[in-house]
C-alpha cells in the first residue's frame, strides 16, 4: 500500500478536479497523486460508500447535459454510481450537504458524464490492480463486514491461478464487480472496450443485525452466484470453487431445512390451500373458508 492519505490532503487533491471529474481533470490529478494513488482510490471508494447511495435512488437529479428543459431522469444504476463520484469531485462543502440531506442534490446540475474516470485513478496510474475488481456500498452499519469479505475474496481470486486461468478465456482484462446492497435482487452483466462489468443489487436485510461470519457467509455465496452468471453470460467453463473466508460460519441445516419448510408454506398459501402439521385435528383450509 501506498503513503497515508488524511482527510486534509485528501480534500485538498479531490480540489485539484476543480469541482468536476473528467478525463482532463482527473488526468491533472493522476499527475499529483505519485505513490499515494492507492489510498487516495481507497479513500474515494470510502466517500461513495459513506454517501449511502440507496437514499439517492430514483431521486431525479439534472445532468449538465441534459438538452434544455428536459425532465430529469431518476438515478439508478450506472447513473446513480457516477452522479455519487460527482458528489465527491464537488468537494467537502458540496459533498457533506449532500451526505447530510439528499434532497440538496436536486437542487443543482451535475457533471456526472466523466466521473467514472475518479473511480478508476488508481487503475489507470498502476495498470496492475487483479482481474476480480470489487466495489461494495449500502446502507446502515451491518455490511461493512461483508463488503470486507468481498474484497478478500477478490484478492485470493487474483492469487490463484485456476481463477486466472479461468478469466483469461474470457477475452477482457478485468471483471468490475459492482455490489449495492438494497432491498432488490436484481443484476446485469455486459461487457465493454477492457472490462466485464456485472451490477448487482442484493438484499441488505440478510445482513442485518448478523455477525462477521455471517456476513463474510453471505459475501462468499454472492460471489458464487456473480461469478457462475458472469461465466454463462460470457460462456465461458464452469468457473472453479469460490474460496471462502476463514471466518466464515457455515450454513447451519437446520436453518436450510426450515426455510424450505417456510417456502413449501408459502406456496401452498399461493395455491389457495395451507395444510398444517398432521394431528388428530388436522384439516385442510382452503381460500374463503
Amino acid at each position: 500500500m501506498g503513503m497515508s492519505v488524511t482527510d486534509e490532503e485528501f480534500w485538498a487533491l479531490v480540489g485539484e478536479l476543480g469541482g468536476v471529474a473528467d478525463e482532463r481533470s482527473v488526468a491533472r490529478l493522476r499527475d499529483r497523486l505519485g505513490d499515494r494513488a492507492e489510498e487516495f482510490q481507497r479513500r474515494v471508494d470510502a466517500a461513495v460508500r459513506e454517501l449511502d447511495g440507496g437514499r439517492f435512488e430514483k431521486l431525479p437529479v439534472r445532468d449538465v447535459c441534459d438538452p434544455a428543459g428536459a425532465e430529469p431522469l431518476p438515478l439508478l444504476g450506472d447513473a446513480l454510481h457516477s452522479f455519487l463520484l460527482a458528489v465527491v469531485a464537488a468537494g467537502p462543502e458540496v459533498y457533506h450537504a449532500v451526505r447530510a440531506d439528499p434532497a440538496v442534490a436536486a437542487a443543482r446540475s451535475w457533471s456526472s458524464g466523466e466521473a467514472e474516470h475518479l473511480g478508476r485513478v488508481h487503475e489507470e496510474i498502476s495498470g496492475s490492480d487483479g482481474w476480480c475488481r470489487p466495489l461494495v456500498f449500502g446502507g446502515g452499519g451491518d455490511w461493512q463486514p461483508y463488503a470486507d469479505a468481498v474484497h478478500d475474496i477478490a484478492e485470493e481470486l487474483d492469487r490463484r491461478e485456476d481463477w486466472r486461468a479461468w478469466w483469461t478465456t474470457a477475452g477482457r482484462e478485468w471483471l468490475e464487480v459492482i455490489i449495492e446492497l438494497t432491498d432488490e435482487d436484481t443484476g446485469t452483466v455486459r461487457r465493454g472496450g477492457r472490462a466485464v462489468r456485472a451490477d448487482f443489487r442484493l438484499p441488505m436485510q440478510r445482513l442485518r443485525h448478523r455477525s462477521p461470519g455471517v456476513a463474510a457467509r453471505v459475501a462468499a455465496e454472492d460471489l458464487t452466484r456473480i461469478l457462475t452468471l458472469v461465466g454463462e453470460r460470457l460462456k465461458l467453463a464452469d468457473p472453479p470453487p469460490v474460496p471462502w473466508p476463514a471466518d466464515a460460519e457455515p450454513l447451519d441445516p437446520r436453518s436450510v431445512e426450515r426455510a424450505a419448510r417456510l417456502e413449501e408454506l408459502r406456496g401452498r398459501h399461493r395455491q389457495g390451500r395451507y395444510v398444517p402439521p398432521a394431528g388428530p385435528n388436522a384439516h385442510t383450509v382452503r381460500a374463503g373458508q
